[in-house]
């Protein structure tokens, strides 16, 4: 039977009750493993994500690549080993005590088409189909310049709490996601101040282990969007 790798913590980790994960010491660190016993499903996905969220309340996780797997203990070990053990500790030590926020903020297409068109964001141009085109161009453009505006307006306070931020993409034009590195003290006020937002729908979800401000090989980023 092979092994799921989920993720690198420290080998003295406190462990919460019913964890669906297991450690493999490397030294002074250790990898999150399952048991693998076929391809990863949506409800996979979910476990995955809910127990490195667990996990990450007792101290930083280093998430891997979703759907990472190895032959047995013994090549999971070399996995991590492969990942330089002076570098996972620095990762360690940098992210102790900080967690990722995502936020989403969905604002109404008719308010931002009429802010641009009042703001004389775009010029007129002929009736072919290239100056078609061009318009429409121009209108998205502007609909997205005003929305970053916006967007940065509102999300001001959650940037002041943040050590850093990473721009996502949005499934919608009229959407704006952020990735914020945020003290998980300051977890709550980022949420109190997301739900006090006027004038948009606003969704913040976390705290997440640090998906987006690794530079770990492979990339840990995946199809459900972490």
């Amino acid at each position: 039977m092979s092994l799921r790798l989920h993720g690198v913590v420290r080998a003295r980790h406190r462990w919460p009750d019913g964890s669906p994960f297991r450690l493999i010491v490397v030294d002074d660190l250790a990898v999150v493993v399952s048991d693998h016993h076929s391809e990863l499903t949506e409800q996979d996905a979910t476990a995955n994500l809910a127990g490195l969220c667990a996990l990450l309340l007792a101290g930083p996780v280093l998430p891997l690549r979703i759907g990472t797997v190895a032959v047995d203990e013994e090549a999971a070990r070399a996995a991590v080993l492969a990942l330089t053990v002076p570098a996972l500790r620095a990762h360690l030590e940098r992210l102790d005590g900080l967690a990722e926020m995502h936020v989403r903020l969905a604002f109404d297409e008719e308010t931002a088409l009429r802010a641009v068109f009042d703001e004389g964001a775009f010029t007129g141009g002929g009736r072919d189909l290239a100056s078609t085109i061009g318009r429409g161009e121009q209108i998205a453009q502007a609909v997205a310049a005003w929305r970053g505006k916006q967007a940065d307006a509102l999300l001001a306070p959650v940037s002041a709490l943040s050590r850093s931020v990473a721009m996502l993409d949005a499934r919608e034009h009229t959407e704006d996601l952020r990735a914020f590195l945020v003290p998980l003290d300051q977890a709550e006020a980022v949420r109190t101040a997301v739900a006090g937002f006027d004038g948009v729908v606003a969704t913040c979800t976390g705290p997440l282990p640090a998906f987006h401000f690794l530079d770990l090989a492979p990339q840990p980023v995946s199809r459900w969007g972490w």
